[in-house]
């Protein structure tokens, strides 16, 4: 009976190679992890200098249970004033310079518009009654250019 011969054992140069080779992949395989290990860190350096301490893992301070401002949904309330020669009127209300006074006092300011045929009495009256009512965010606005033609004044 015949036996098969035992494979003939690598050449010394081919063996080198593949020794020499298989170093190499171990070199590059460590330099890519030391580079994906630096990048890890310099991330997350970065996100811990952008986000501020503990990265929202619920290391700050307090127990949640503080009292909380709520955020408005619309931009607080104010009153429209426009004071004509017919009179004054309040979000399209006619009322007295009192009662204007008085609704515009719950708000947080008023926006006038002084028509031109108003008096100057008049707006000069209710200026000095919304200042003592503590209305002091007072916006003075121009009149709307009418259909007429006529230019609004400057």
């Amino acid at each position: 009976m015949t036996t098969s011969a035992p494979p003939s054992p690598p050449r010394g140069d081919r063996f080198a190679r593949d020794v020499a080779r298989q170093l190499d992949r171990r070199r590059l395989r460590r330099r890519l992890l030391l580079w994906v290990a630096l990048l890890v860190v310099v991330a997350l350096a970065a996100l811990y200098l952008r986000c501020g301490g503990g990265l929202g893992l619920g290391t700050g301070s307090g127990n949640g249970d503080g009292p909380r401002s709520p955020r408005p949904l619309a931009a607080p309330a104010r009153c429209a004033l426009r004071v004509a020669a017919a009179g004054i009127t309040v979000d399209g209300k006619p009322m007295g310079r009192d009662e204007a006074v008085a609704a515009c006092k719950a708000t947080t300011g008023a926006d006038v518009v002084i028509t031109g045929d108003a008096r100057e009495g008049d707006w000069k009256e209710l200026n000095s009654a919304l200042g003592a009512a503590g209305v002091t965010d007072i916006v003075v606005h121009q009149p709307p250019a009418s259909g007429s033609g006529a230019a609004p004044r400057p």
